[in-house]
């Protein structure tokens, strides 16, 4: 019955998801002003449904860094994978014209890891960024589909993730954060909420230089 119940959940939230993330993708749209830029994809994909395949299509040259880059679902798409820790890049200051990172910074550690994840974003966007995480205050934690989840200890997140309906079944460290933390990591950019109306789940960092 579990098992029923948790695929139930996740063929419910999985369009609404996509959805969502599509909504992501227009927003940043907006803020590309020019043609033929060069995009770093921060621990990026293709998406659940290849939504983020539009996105890469509005740049000439795509380079995606993960600890284990993979090309699955991107079939076409002329995208060069690299294997790097978002917080240590290996490339030069402002060496891509933008740079991408969706719901990557939760999962990269502490406040501190996450301040050097978005220092390294800060760091080679010559353009701007845009980087989005789930919005910790929403009340439903997205990893585990259980509610107020990301307020409990490590300790009773270990007990109550077996009950999970969303895809993760056992612990992770993941740090989920506000507004005011994700000002506080991308102080000159804009942290626009998104998502859900009224209960937005999603904040977005964005930045483009003058």
């Amino acid at each position: 019955m579990t098992h029923v119940l948790r695929q139930w959940a996740l063929a419910l939230a999985r369009p609404i998801h996509v959805r969502l993330r599509s909504q992501k993708v227009d927003l940043f749209r907006e803020y590309l002003s020019a043609t033929g830029l060069t995009l770093l994809d921060v621990g990026g994909g293709a998406g659940i449904a290849g939504e983020f395949i539009q996105l890469y299509s509005y740049f000439s040259s795509v380079v995606m860094a993960n600890l284990e880059p993979s090309l699955e679902g991107l079939n076409g798409c002329r995208i060069l994978p690299v294997a790097a820790d978002g917080r240590q890049l290996p490339f030069t200051e402002k060496s891509f014209d933008w740079v991408f990172s969706n719901a990557v910074i939760e999962h990269v550690g502490d406040y501190e890891k996450q301040r050097v994840f978005a220092n390294e974003i800060r760091r080679v966007a010559a353009r701007g960024y845009f980087v989005t995480t789930p919005n910790k205050y929403f009340p439903i934690e997205p990893h585990s589909l259980l509610p107020f989840y990301q307020f409990l200890s490590p300790e009773w997140q270990r007990r109550v993730v077996r009950f999970s309906p969303g895809y993760m079944r056992e612990y992770e460290e993941i740090h989920l954060l506000s507004a005011g933390q994700m000002q506080s990591l991308f102080p000159e950019a804009k942290i626009i909420p998104t998502g859900v109306p009224l209960f937005r789940n999603s904040l977005v960092a964005c930045y483009k230089s003058a």
